[in-house]
């Protein structure tokens, strides 16, 4: 099981990254817009009975687990820099969509009992080959400098999650979406796990969040590798804008190659903790 939705997952990213080199053109934005609200709204309505006995709960661990993330990030990335300017930017259009569904789903999965699990799988796949087709639109030269952020990603993931297991018994792959929450949260729902599918979306969904209020305050304190490591996979998208308001046009391809790391290896990583995780449990 597992190898198989490794090699479906990764091969969507790269069957979509040679689509996208043959095309030369990268995906518009409002394909990424509509399949991250669907995937969304449908993770959210197979989760509703879950979570809506106890949204305020929910809300406040997935809270808690965003903010552990983003501070230890930053923490851990301060020991290779210190110091930065900050500026300000605002957040992508797409938040707003994202809030909404997550609203709209939850309100249908308490009216309508359906089968909502099986709209994920497909549309998940859709996502991950325009993923890939956007990495094909823009080239990256990588340098080994480049690795510092995704490592420490890495690190404080693995220092916060095993806390919040121990604590809820919230499978740790929920903080290995590195904010990618439009692939932890539906992917955990498509696992069966309607709990890890929903805080796979608040969480990370929370965490990108956080990341636009706290990057501006934190980097007057925290050198450039530890805010950029709090963004996650988001850097090569979603928060790519707030890295530029912060450091520069010329910031812009750590950032990006920051995001392309984590999110080729979120599809590996996200599966293979959570089946290590099932396994144990």
């Amino acid at each position: 099981m597992l190898y198989l939705s490794l090699v479906k997952y990764l091969g969507a990213i790269a069957l979509g990254y040679a689509l996208g080199k043959a095309l030369g053109r990268r995906p518009p934005p409002w394909i990424f817009t509509a399949v991250v609200t669907a995937l969304v709204f449908f993770v959210a309505a197979n989760a509703s009975e879950v979570v809506l006995r106890n949204v305020g709960g929910f809300l406040f661990v997935s809270f808690l687990y965003a903010l552990a993330l983003v501070l230890a990030s930053a923490a851990l990335g301060s020991a290779l820099d210190r110091g930065g300017a900050a500026n300000s930017a605002q957040r992508p259009a797409i938040s707003l969509y994202v809030v909404f569904a997550l609203a709209a789903g939850f309100a249908a999965g308490s009216v309508a009992k359906l089968d909502y699990s099986s709209a994920v799988d497909p549309l998940l796949i859709l996502l991950l080959l325009a993923a890939g087709a956007d990495m094909a639109g823009v080239g990256v030269r990588f340098e080994v400098s480049m690795l510092a952020a995704p490592a420490i990603s890495l690190a404080a993931t693995a220092v916060v999650a095993p806390f919040f297991t121990l604590l809820f018994n919230i499978t740790p792959a929920v903080a290995f979406g590195m904010g990618w929450y439009s692939f932890t949260g539906p992917y955990l729902a498509a696992a069966g796990d309607a709990a890890g599918g929903a805080y796979g979306l608040l969480v990370n969904f929370l965490r990108e969040q956080l990341t636009f209020v706290l990057a501006p305050l934190l980097a007057r304190r925290f050198g450039k590798v530890g805010v950029l490591a709090m963004g996650g996979a988001t850097t090569m998208d979603n928060t790519l804008p707030l890295y530029t308001a912060l450091y520069g046009s010329s910031f812009s391809i750590y950032a990006f190659a920051n995001g392309v790391v984590l999110t080729v290896l979120v599809p590996i990583i996200v599966p293979l903790i959570h089946q290590i995780y099932t396994n144990i449990i």
